[in-house]
């Protein structure tokens, strides 16, 4: 836990933030003053602070530019960014053949190192609507959502959160939605993606799905993004269930797989 305490208060340190006594623990910390940040219009807007320790207990090693373990998701958006750029894509699903491979961490850690990018923004998009995870991952607070948009209760710029830093943006689902493969296949959702799409075009939306071998839903909205990343958990998913993702995926324009919860030994046994 010492060994924790001290590579958090060095990360934060390293970032800007506000300084931590010797005495300090995760929960007792004070939040650093909230920032400012350059919306696409012009206006400025606050950024909702997250806490290190909540994102430290669900692997988000993407905020501050200290933490040794962004090498990764660095090279990933590299490789991301180029393969997007040759064919001025804006739009990125993530999906995994099955559940527990960890693909809202990807997605989270992804559109926080396309953040860093001193030349992108990034803006991630919870559509995984019958078990969102981006809202409790990042720790944001009860408020309006995607939710809203699709009930038709908000426009959807209201409804985006600028959190940790600037250039991350987060349209978050707080509440499971029923029905979610009829949603997602409505014209309001295509309405909502052509929305986004219309803002800055240095921003890259990041958008998280479910499974594809679980449900119809990644197959519905696919046609309306650019691209495709499949994460695939050590361990979590069969040969099988690859292979049937790949046939789903076919017809779709995949970028790559990553190979994640690769255990730390494999790790260890690679260039860095």
């Amino acid at each position: 836990m010492e060994r924790l305490k001290l590579a958090i208060e060095r990360a934060r340190a390293e970032a800007g933030a506000v300084q931590v006594s010797p005495h300090w623990t995760p929960r007792e910390a004070e939040l650093p003053p909230l920032p400012l940040e350059t919306a696409n219009d012009g206006a400025l807007v606050e950024l909702l602070p997250l806490d290190p320790y909540h994102l430290e207990q669900h692997r988000i090693v993407g905020l501050h530019q200290g933490n040794p373990m962004r090498q990764s998701f660095d090279l990933l958006r590299t490789q991301v960014l180029q393969r997007m750029q040759e064919h001025g894509w804006r739009t990125i699903a993530i999906t995994s053949p099955s559940m527990q491979s960890g693909k809202t961490v990807v997605s989270i850690n992804l559109a926080l190192s396309i953040a860093h990018h001193p030349s992108k923004s990034a803006l991630l998009v919870d559509f995984d609507l019958r078990r969102p995870r981006v809202a409790s991952y990042l720790g944001l607070p009860a408020g309006n959502s995607l939710n809203e948009v699709l009930a038709g209760d908000m426009d959807v710029n209201s409804a985006i959160i600028h959190a940790g830093i600037p250039g991350f943006q987060v349209l978050p689902t707080q509440r499971r939605v029923e029905g979610a493969g009829d949603v997602l296949a409505s014209d309001r959702v295509s309405r909502i993606i052509g929305g986004l799409r219309s803002g800055s075009p240095d921003r890259v939306i990041v958008i998280d799905l479910p499974p594809v071998n679980a449900v119809d839903d990644v197959l519905t909205i696919l046609p309306r993004v650019d691209c495709v990343l499949i994460v695939v958990g050590s361990g979590s998913s069969t040969r099988q269930e690859i292979e049937e993702a790949k046939r789903h995926l076919a017809r779709f324009n995949v970028i790559g797989v990553v190979a994640n919860m690769v255990p730390k030994s494999k790790v260890h046994e690679s260039y860095y």
